[in-house]
């Protein structure tokens, strides 16, 4: 598994041929998985496309892009695609610099330039078994050269009181949650 996560936002519309203009629907950052196909619950190569909220690194949207999706540059930081099970269906994502929406097309070019990446019938295509054994990695750096982490905020807990932050918690979730407390994770 490959993923690839865009550095900047980017707000995601959509247009049906009955809309005169893009609808916007979220904001987050866009990420793109290349699902190799090499467990047993996920045996089919694929490029999925998705949105993360912000904050939570929640799922916003999702789709898979095929060989009908167009994923092309409209803009200078704005690309479009079609949706994979209604292709009359358009999806834009308008991103905050040129610099990031240019890394994520060179990106996704290159993943869709392989044709077994978007689910086309090659001849000859059979599944690889893995014949060579990995190298050893390189040694890792002692923690003492590494450096704490900057900007970092440590959430341990989601509340009710989050709900005005993060757009999941707001829609998502049901309006008469008895208990506040929605998640706990342990300290380790």
């Amino acid at each position: 598994m490959e993923i690839y996560v865009s550095g900047s936002l980017a707000n995601l519309y959509t247009k049906t041929p009955a809309d005169a203009d893009w609808q916007l629907k979220y904001t987050g950052i866009p990420v793109v998985i290349l699902d190799v196909g090499e467990s047993r619950a996920r045996d089919k190569r694929r490029i999925q496309i998705a949105l993360a909220e912000r904050g939570t690194c929640f799922m916003l949207w999702s789709d898979t892009i095929d060989n009908l999706s167009s994923y092309k540059v409209d803009g200078p930081a704005f690309h479009t695609m079609c949706y994979s099970s209604d292709h009359t269906m358009q999806v834009g994502f308008s991103f905050d610099t040129t610099q990031h929406a240019h890394e994520m097309w060179t990106h996704i070019e290159r993943l869709v330039s392989c044709p077994e990446n978007i689910s086309l019938s090659t001849p000859g295509k059979k599944k690889k078994k893995k014949e060579k054994k990995q190298p050893k990695p390189a040694p890792l750096p002692p923690k003492s050269h590494i450096s704490q982490p900057c900007c970092f905020q440590h959430i341990t807990s989601v509340d009710r009181d989050d709900s005005s932050r993060f757009y999941s918690l707001k829609e998502l979730l049901p309006r008469n949650m008895v208990n506040s407390r929605i998640h706990q994770l342990d300290e380790v």
